[in-house]
């Protein structure tokens, strides 16, 4: 009772409520990566730009910060990963290739943990041909070599979605997982007791069509003959009764015609059409009638994918359709070089230009790549932002060389195979009877930064969830310390953190920490697991951003020559003078003082106990061990309120206290028991100052058995009241090495190949100017293919290309 409706505009009004919400409150996300090349060798580097929007608007999303970046091989296993923050509408990134990976077509997978709330599906995904280093390095798949099969899977789609009985409908045929040449075939629509009803033919991407008006109690099936084998393919039953939606586009307007046989008509249904989950027209047919039309004005709509959808008097949705709108472009981007041809080693000034169509600028943020057009083909055909944002990411599966449609040419034919596209595609980004009844579940969220989050329980039994005081400590660029208590399950929550790297964090709890008698016994910290990696669904067919490597012995062979020459001595370098090297086999002690140094930054102590070499000393904590180091005083405070309020001076002066490398109270020090400590540092006042920055006093410093232990977010050390780990920070992208010769002092230079000859991963233009870069062509002579993709500030997409002549 609580999802039925009285009356059609009781379902309108609740589908529109649905829609908004999704659209503006619970909107998806979609991220979109450019590389600077389609393909690689082994060893060379992937730089690209990751950008993050709204998966409704196009514009920046205000959701999440956090993007997941993966490179995945064909037995689907990650072997590079990053974790990248941003807080604009992109970021940048790399990978750094191993030199001994084999040939294959790893997958490039990045999403947010809030796109997690719809299927992975809607993951942004890319797959890259990596070759090794040398040929043979992999067996040829036998995949890839297959012959075409004769007679090819083929799939049938009524147009709205179903075949009726009496009404004449339009069926899309499809050739399953075929690509722009396929080879076409010609086939014929039977009954099932043989008789010829019409024809059809496919064209590229296998796509074709034919009408049929379906008769009482007969079925159909399509029959494709080659010499003299035949094979049978059975058509959708049709329907007794039912309704019938075909759609066609013009220049100014989409014409609906909607047709029924049954008894009731048409009377009460709801026709409504949404983009990407903005609600951009309604009608309720008020009249009884068993036909209508509708003509929607293309201004009111906006580039990209049409989803229309039939609702019945029932306020079930009964058919469905998409269509494809294009509009006139309101956007002219545009990359100059200057100058267009120019000599080896010499500067390219580039002018990025993003206008209106009254020659306003227009905010965006662009990358731009250039490479060797010789040696990296790129196919016109192939994905690129603009065929991602306003096609494919919109679509259940996946249409393949996607830019096909949006090349000026044959523009006619184009839009009669996009439409055929679309009949064979659904948009299932959620499910009608799950959407109204449920609404968008979300059950991840976004991230906006780094959380240490968990829960306090008690140690000793029952067990149960405790409310406690927490403190977190870690050291980045300075010392960080926030306290806070747990709510009334126990859960605490510190964040969100922006750092880069790896850093030491520790996190207490307890009751009365912030006294001078704080309590650790009984409380026991949980901390809450790491997102778990989604599982890879990997499309075992060729992905719109796919590239045919022409040339793939001529690219290895350059490409093995850059990687090696990295590393390979320059004889027309400068020789130095010989160096003798020697050195010893060092001791296991003496290998296990080198790994306590690398804890202690290298600094040497004035004094270091190693607490092993005591044997049973008998001490309960620290103090007891350091109490006959020279220059050591512990006694009992002035003011002392119990008989354990003590204070420590070394050489008449207050020192700092570390754990860990983590600074920490006396009190905390106190509760680490003698058996958990490794050794323990103590460092003087012109020890600790080189250091420890602004510890002027001295240091004591401890170093526990468990703390030594390395590792991503590996626990380093748990107690009671504490725990101790290493946090991965996000990744810190590195910077693309770009040549100056015009400041290029004289000498031997080493010769230049670059086959990425420039890669900038983010440039802006602002409202009040375009933008401008500049780079330095190399040894190579030649024509360079230069691909600018992006957004601009509202959400338009951006692709542009050109070249650049070397001689």
């Amino acid at each position: 009772m609580a999802f039925s409706y009285s009356d059609p505009y009781s379902l309108k009004n609740s589908i529109i409520h649905k829609l908004t919400d999704y659209s503006t409150i619970k909107y998806p996300e979609k991220i979109y990566i450019q590389t600077d090349k389609p393909y690689y060798t082994a060893g060379e580097n992937i730089w690209f730009s990751a950008y993050l929007l709204n998966g409704v608007t196009h514009t920046t999303s205000l959701k999440s910060s956090v993007i997941y970046v993966e490179l995945i091989n064909e037995r689907d296993s990650i072997i590079k990963e990053q974790k990248i923050f941003t807080e604009s509408v992109s970021a940048k990134g790399d990978f750094a290739l191993p030199m001994d990976l084999p040939d294959g077509n790893y997958l490039l997978r990045a999403y947010t943990n809030y796109m997690r709330n719809q299927s992975r599906e809607f993951f942004f995904k890319k797959e890259i041909p990596i070759l090794s280093l040398y040929a043979g390095d992999k067996k040829e798949d036998a995949e890839n070599d297959s012959i075409e099969d004769e007679f090819p899977d083929l799939g049938f789609y009524p147009e709205g979605g179903y075949l009726v009985t009496g009404l004449n409908n339009r069926v899309a045929v499809k050739i399953q997982n075929a690509d722009l040449r396929t080879n076409p075939i010609v086939g014929t629509i039977e009954d099932t007791q043989g008789n010829r009803i019409t024809e059809f033919n496919t064209m590229e991407f296998g796509l074709g069509s034919f009408q049929l008006t379906p008769e009482q109690g007969k079925e159909y099936q399509a029959v494709v003959s080659s010499g003299d084998e035949s094979v049978v393919y059975p058509l959708p039953i049709p329907l007794e009764t039912g309704y019938v939606m075909n759609t066609s586009v013009s220049e100014t307007d989409v014409s609906i015609n909607v047709r029924t046989n049954k008894k009731e008509g048409l009377k009460n249904v709801l026709i409504l059409g949404h983009q990407r989950g903005l609600t951009v027209f309604d009608f309720i047919q008020e009249k009884s009638t068993n036909s209508m039309s509708l003509k929607i004005p293309k201004r009111e709509l906006i580039d990209g994918v049409l989803n229309i959808v039939l609702f019945d008097n029932s306020e079930k949705p009964v058919a469905e359709r998409l269509v494809y709108i294009h509009k006139k472009e309101a956007i002219s981007p545009s990359v100059k070089l200057f100058p267009s041809t120019v000599g080896t080693r010499e500067r390219v000034n580039v002018g990025v230009e993003v206008k209106d169509k009254w020659g306003t600028v227009v905010p965006s943020t662009v990358s731009i790549s250039v490479t060797d057009a010789t040696l990296v083909k790129h196919n016109q055909n192939a994905g690129n932002i603009k065929t991602w944002l306003l096609l494919n990411s919109d679509l259940r599966g996946t249409i393949k060389s996607p830019n096909y449609f949006f090349l000026p040419e044959e523009v006619s034919k184009k839009n009669q195979l996009l439409d055929l596209t679309m009949m064979t595609h659904g948009w299932r980004r959620f499910i009608w009877q799950e959407f109204l009844e449920e609404g968008t579940i979300q059950n991840f969220e976004a991230e906006d930064g780094i959380y240490f989050n968990g829960n306090t329980r008690n140690l000793k039994a029952p067990y149960n969830n405790k409310t406690s005081e927490t403190k977190l400590t870690f050291r980045t660029d300075g010392f960080y310390q926030e306290s806070q208590p747990t709510d009334k399950n126990g859960c605490f929550s510190y964040g969100p953190f922006v750092f880069n790297d790896t850093i030491d964090v520790f996190i207490q709890a307890g009751d009365n920490i912030s006294s001078q008698n704080p309590d650790f016994n009984n409380t026991n910290i949980i901390l809450t697991p790491s997102i778990e990696r989604p599982g890879i669904i990997r499309d075992r067919i060729i992905t719109p951003f796919k590239q045919q490597i022409t040339y793939a012995e001529s690219y290895r062979h350059k490409s093995r020559t850059n990687v090696i020459s990295n590393y390979k001595f320059d004889e027309k370098g400068e020789m130095l003078d010989e160096v003798l090297l020697s050195a010893k086999v060092k001791t296991e002690e003496e290998k296990v003082e080198m790994e306590r140094n690398k804890r202690t930054r290298s600094f040497q102590p004035s004094h270091r106990i190693i607490v092993g070499e005591f044997g049973n000393h008998g001490a309960s904590d620290f103090m007891g061990l350091i109490s006959n180091v020279p220059g050591i005083r512990i006694g009992k405070k002035g003011n002392a309120e119990t008989s354990q309020d003590f204070e420590i001076n070394l050489r008449g002066m207050k020192p700092a206290f570390f754990l860990d490398n983590i600074k920490v109270t006396l009190e905390i020090a106190r509760t680490v028991s003698q058996a958990d400590i490794d050794f323990i540092d103590i460092r003087n006042t012109g020890h600790a100052s080189a250091g420890y920055a602004l510890e002027a006093q001295g240091v004591i410093a401890i170093y526990t058995k468990k703390g030594s232990r390395r590792g991503g977010n590996s626990i380093k050390n748990s107690k009671a009241g504490s725990i101790n780990f290493k946090s991965n920070g996000f990744y810190s992208a590195r910077e693309f090495f770009s040549p100056d010769y015009a400041s290029e002092q004289k000498g031997p230079i080493r010769q230049d190949q670059r086959i990425t000859l420039y890669w900038n991963p983010k440039i802006i233009v602002n409202k009040h100017r375009n933008a401008s870069a500049s780079f330095f062509t190399s040894d190579e002579k030649g024509s360079y293919f230069v691909e600018m993709e992006g957004i601009t500030e509202t959400g338009v997409p951006i692709y542009q290309t050109t070249f650049l002549e070397v001689e």
